[in-house]
């Protein structure tokens, strides 16, 4: 699936064959909202100074999706103290995200587990997959 970036921070996605007519419209900071962070618990760790995170917190998470994925990757979750500005180092073949968020918890009553999520996102910085040099 190839990203197409549209006017108005839209992104498009598709298969690319001539076959498929579905594809997928959504703002990103759409699709960033809900998405689980961490392990199955109420909290995560600043990945900068370990500092334990919860419910109501505000997080910078990194996130990217290459080229040939749909599927967005957190990666980094930090603190407001210790998150970066912008993408230093942008990857050749992925388009990453830096997205300031809300931590909330969502639970799934048939099986009574309960998760951190982002609500209320932001992206605070973009590269886009010809940024970059190779990994």
């Amino acid at each position: 699936m190839k990203p197409v970036e549209t006017d108005g921070g839209l992104q498009v996605t598709g298969n690319g064959d001539s076959t498929s007519d579905h594809a997928a419209v959504a703002a990103l900071e759409q699709l960033f909202t809900g998405l689980r962070v961490g392990l199955p618990s109420l909290e995560v760790r600043c990945t900068g100074c370990d500092t334990q995170l919860g419910e109501g917190e505000q997080v910078s998470v990194y996130a990217y999706r290459t080229v040939e994925t749909p599927r967005w990757h957190l990666a980094r979750c930090r603190c407001t103290d210790c998150a970066p500005d912008d993408i230093a180092t942008p990857t050749l073949g992925a388009t990453e995200c830096r997205v300031s968020a809300r931590l909330a918890v969502v639970s799934d009553a048939r099986t009574q587990q309960h998760r951190l999520c982002l609500t209320e996102p932001t992206i605070t910085a973009v590269s886009s997959p010809s940024d970059g040099t190779p990994p």
